[in-house]
């Protein structure tokens, strides 16, 4: 089977996926203002679930939808994306 390689751009925006923590910490303190967040315990239990999947593109990102899984997850109105059912 031939290796297939994983591409360094967004498939939507075409730019580097590349995050660092100190622009994640950026957006995070940006967004948290913004909307109504979950709690702890359920942020780092969907933190998990994404961690653990297969759709998780350079740690950060989610294959399906294209969003920062730190942000999609951090909000109540966000689900997981999966085609496979949520995994939170």
């Amino acid at each position: 089977m031939e290796d297939i390689s994983v591409p360094n751009t967004c498939k939507g925006c075409e730019r580097d996926i590349a995050i660092s923590e100190e622009q994640m910490t950026r957006i995070l303190n940006n967004m948290r203002p913004k909307m109504e967040c979950v709690n702890d315990e359920v942020y780092e239990a969907r933190l998990l679930a994404c961690s653990q999947c297969e759709d998780l593109l350079a740690g950060h990102t989610c294959g399906i939808s294209g969003s920062i899984v730190r942000v999609r997850a951090l909000a109540v109105t966000q689900s997981c994306p999966s085609c496979r059912g949520s995994r939170w």
